[in-house]
């Protein structure tokens, strides 16, 4: 251990009010709105990464709160009323992103999505639940008529008519902004070596202390390297970014069987293609980051098959996110003990959740 100066001490040997592990959305609104809550707080977001390890910049930057597919695929393993609130909790929270950090800042564009079909067998499965959610739809949000039935590109597809589109890096980049005016501190580049749950201490590298009266684990797929005994599910994330293509025909977000497959148009040229887990779960339950050739070699086939793309198209860049789950998909907000919270599990949902539980988090400390 490096001894600190004397300089060094007068500046770091703090006591916080509150230390929040991990820098993604979830994370920086847990302390934006504590701030907001008490001014004279001392705040610190710790993160390992020099950009929020996990999904929040790693994501394919839908604004979504699910499909008719995925609705039927979740009241297999949930209750309606769950579900329900869920759904609620996604469209209040994408509001609550897009009134905080503003629509320019974060490039939203409320494009309208589909959920895509291959063949009239799987829509005709799917078709007849419309009149039902959309039903669901106006009871939990207000909204008349947010699925159709229509036809894209040949496809016979449900339209998702308020569904949109932002840019997760300007999103954390705007919200890392807003937490610099009010005075929350952050640390990048900090792994956690140990959280000390009973006394809010945070040892990182170089065994350094961190103090602080409140703590929040705002961990998601990482939950379990610090507390072993929380069952969240990693679950890695494929994506990739085609070359330039001219008279792109796909506009909008796209979602395929049951929303294990996402596309979207990135700019007037390019389409951003993510997914395929279900294609090899048990590889992709893992905290790792990398590529598997078969997802990559399955959403390939995809574009060519589906998307009918010209044959020339290439993958211009390509990366992994690590998500985590729930066994429910329901996310966890889960008081530790009377100082401290976790906050995990957000289920391939954090642009829609993430905000809205970080401020539900500050809100009961």
């Amino acid at each position: 251990m490096i001894n600190k100066s004397y300089w060094e001490s007068v500046l770091y040997d703090v006591s916080y009010d509150l230390i929040v592990v991990g820098g993604g959305l979830t994370g920086q609104s847990t302390a934006y709105f504590f701030k907001k809550n008490n001014p004279s707080a001392k705040v610190l977001v710790v993160e390992r990464g020099f950009f929020p390890i996990g999904a929040s910049t790693r994501n394919a930057g839908f604004a979504c709160i699910g499909t008719i597919g995925e609705h039927i695929a979740d009241l297999e393993i949930d209750t309606e009323e769950s579900l329900k609130d869920r759904i609620k909790s996604r469209y209040d929270g994408l509001l609550l992103l897009r009134e905080t950090l503003g629509d320019e800042a974060i490039e939203y564009d409320e494009s309208g999505g589909h959920e895509l079909f291959v063949n009239k067998i799987e829509f005709d499965k799917v078709a007849p639940h419309i009149e039902k959610f959309n039903g669901w739809m106006e009871d939990i949000i207000g909204v008349k008529n947010w699925y159709e039935a229509v036809m894209y590109q040949g496809n016979p597809s449900i339209r998702i008519r308020k569904e949109g589109m932002l840019h997760p890096g300007k999103m954390m980049k705007r919200l890392c902004e807003l937490n610099y005016t009010i005075g929350v501190e952050i640390r990048w580049n900090t792994p956690i070596k140990k959280v000390d749950i009973e006394n809010n201490v945070v040892t990182v590298a170089d065994d350094v202390q961190l103090h602080s009266h409140k703590l929040v684990l705002a961990t998601n797929a990482f939950t379990q390297n610090l507390l072993p005994e929380k069952v969240i599910k990693p679950g890695r994330g494929y994506v990739f970014v085609t070359s330039e293509i001219d008279d792109l025909p796909w506009k909008g977000t796209f979602h395929f069987n049951k929303g294990y497959v996402y596309f979207r148009n990135l700019g007037e040229k390019r389409i951003l293609i993510g997914g395929g887990r279900n294609v090899d779960y048990k590889t992709e339950e893992t905290s790792e980051f990398g590529i598997n050739s078969s997802i990559k070699e399955y959403l390939f086939n995809f574009v060519n098959d589906v998307l009918k793309l010209p044959q020339d198209w290439k993958i211009d860049q390509e990366w992994s996110g690590i998500m985590g789950f729930t066994d429910s998909k329901s996310p966890m907000v889960e008081r530790i003990n009377d100082n401290s919270l976790l906050i995990a599990g957000l289920s391939g949902m954090g642009v829609a959740l993430g905000m809205q539980l970080g401020k539900k988090a500050a809100n009961q400390l």
